[in-house]
């Protein structure tokens, strides 16, 4: 690759998530691989002119810099490392010096320490880039990016990463990025769960939820959450811009950080058996603010105008 062309990208995860942010790669006049566990959902992207990878090793066998956007720590370890019916066809298997591997999944710092020093062993380079923000962000490539590793390697990547996003953090080494995404997922669910509790209280003893809302949005109690999810709860539109079944793998990692360093969250252990309440009665694939409806059962209590069941 001469010094004037663009690096040829590699994105495997074409999920809620994934699907915008590769199209966003391609938008900016990135060549593309793509690779996806269910490879229909690889057709809006050929239609845009990526190319479709057979398997995670032959994508990073043709790309310079490979992206991964996957649901979870064990799915990104078994694309990496190839396991779960990708022996032998894994991203490292198609490795080599100076290939650049991105995770810009929501993930644990242990994992992405692992998956980094495999990466360094082959003669490449790794950073980890969790995202803040969840399907209108990516889809108009505005996202929130939380990079880490080696500051000259996210330098590096840095224009790839603004096609996705319009605010890059450095936030220092390998492993910091998931540490920051999962610290402030922590602080989002906890708050989420707050605004769930009161609404169903103030409706409980009486109050207009849609009176709650608009008091809130116009008081010093004002919060990202009762502002855009505020309106949809008492809607009842329970259309998922992110899941609550991933809300609640994502509390779930943050306590399992909190456990591998030490901290202590109780909040956090509350709000991750809350998600896990609401899963357990069917929410798992409505919007987490869906955390109000399993609220509204169990205090028994009209909040919404529609049931998400």
């Amino acid at each position: 690759m001469s010094s004037g062309e663009k690096k040829v990208i590699g994105f495997v995860g074409l999920g809620l998530m994934g699907n915008p942010m590769a199209k966003n790669i391609l938008k900016n006049g990135y060549p593309l691989y793509v690779w996806n566990r269910t490879p229909s959902k690889a057709e809006e992207h050929v239609k845009l002119g990526a190319k479709v990878a057979n398997s995670p090793k032959e994508l990073a066998e043709k790309s310079d810099v490979i992206i991964c956007m996957l649901a979870t720590p064990a799915a990104t370890e078994d694309v990496v490392f190839g396991r779960n019916g990708l022996q032998g066809n894994g991203i490292l298997d198609g490795f080599s010096s100076g290939k650049i591997l991105i995770d810009m999944s929501t993930n644990l710092p242990s994992v992405v320490k692992r998956i980094a020093e495999a990466v360094r062993k082959k003669g490449g380079e790794f950073v980890d880039a969790p995202v803040i923000g969840s399907v209108k962000p990516a889809t108009e490539g505005t996202l929130t990016i939380l990079a880490a590793g080696k500051k000259e390697v996210v330098d590096n990547v840095k224009p790839i990463l603004e096609t996705m996003g319009k605010k890059i953090w450095y936030v220092g080494e390998t492993g910091s990025g998931c540490a920051m995404k999962l610290t402030m997922n922590l602080h989002l669910h906890i708050v989420t769960g707050a605004f769930a509790e009161s609404i169903t209280f103030g409706a409980k003893a009486g109050l207009d939820p849609a009176l709650i809302v608009e008091i809130l949005n116009n008081s010093i109690f004002k919060t990202y959450i009762s502002e855009t999810k505020g309106k949809k709860v008492v809607d009842g539109d329970w259309t998922a811009a992110f899941t609550l079944e991933l809300a609640a793998k994502d509390t779930r990692l943050a306590v399992e950080l909190a456990r591998e360093v030490g901290a202590v969250v109780p909040l956090g252990s509350l709000v991750e058996q809350l998600y896990n309440t609401a899963i357990a009665n069917g929410m798992k694939n409505l919007d987490y603010c869906a955390l109000a409806a399993m609220y509204e059962r169990l205090s028994n209590v009209k909040v919404a105008k529609a049931s998400p069941l």
